[in-house]
């Protein structure tokens, strides 16, 4: 069957073994194009690893990856990043002793069309490339209301600021999926609010698809138009938010309990 051309991304029996340990097993999932899809479960569930697999890090033990239609299973990280796959992880990762400004320049060096000798001389074409990712760059930080931090040194930002300058570095290339892993580990419920107007602002500016790892409920159901849930390396349940939190499966996989238990201890309480 082939590929629908309108689907982002679609994965068909994608399963990753480290020995006897399944970390993840027949994995299905298609994403369209604009969607916001939130990836959930118990820590362990494999949902990182689903990332790492869509993104190059590991290769799959079977099953298939494509984005756009195209085969990217057997790519390495760099290329499917090229074809337009970008994440962020769950561990902030910036060129902490940088400043803002040459966090996001370094990302736009791709781009550039000059040679180490150029570089060296500062010919003109130098100055003229360097010139063009400053521009580019004070732009992006601009759109991310960081243009005052631009200066200082990124390891000194709120936490808050911080994701944010990741999640603006990861949108240099200009990608059509963004996977973000837990941007909101660690942040304090006023910096989850400004976190969930940032997803749902680069959304729509940008027009991406959105695949989001989240174990903060209020960011998932609040900004999620679907949500798949996770458990033991396998898909339980997937559908809006209001089915999802109804789910006995999805109950039992948080709480360890069916549905009929939990009611039973509500009202031996009450």
């Amino acid at each position: 069957m082939k590929t629908n051309v309108y689907t982002i991304l679609e994965t068909k029996g994608l399963s990753r073994y480290f020995g006897g340990l399944k970390a993840v097993s027949n994995f299905n999932l298609a994403l369209m194009p604009s969607e916001l899809v939130g990836l959930i479960g118990p820590n362990g569930a494999g949902k990182t690893t689903v990332f790492n697999l869509i993104t190059g890090m590991y290769a799959p033990s079977a099953g298939s990856i494509k984005f756009c239609g195209d085969e990217i299973s057997n790519l390495k990280p760099h290329q499917i990043a090229q074809k337009g796959v970008t994440r962020t992880f769950q561990n902030i990762r910036l060129f902490s002793s940088l400043s803002v400004l040459d966090n996001i320049r370094i990302a736009y060096h791709y781009k550039v069309n000059y040679g180490v000798t150029h570089a060296i001389i500062h010919s003109k074409k130098y100055q003229d490339n360097e010139k063009l990712i400053k521009e580019k760059s004070l732009e992006i930080l601009d759109i991310f209301r960081l243009t005052s931090r631009a200066y200082e040194t990124a390891k000194n930002l709120p936490y808050g600021e911080q994701r944010r300058l990741e999640i603006a570095r990861a949108l240099i290339g200009k990608p059509k999926l963004l996977l973000l892993d837990e941007p909101g580990a660690g942040m304090n419920p006023s910096e989850i609010k400004n976190l969930m107007e940032l997803i749902n602002f680069i959304h729509e500016r940008f027009d991406l698809t959105i695949l989001l790892i989240e174990h903060q409920m209020r960011v998932v159901m609040g900004i999620c138009e679907r949500i798949v849930v996770m458990d033991f390396g396998e898909i339980i349940s997937e559908g809006s938010p209001d089915e999802i939190q109804s789910d006995p499966k999805v109950i039992e996989a948080y709480l360890g309990k069916t549905t009929t238990e939990c009611i039973s201890e509500q009202e031996d309480v009450a």
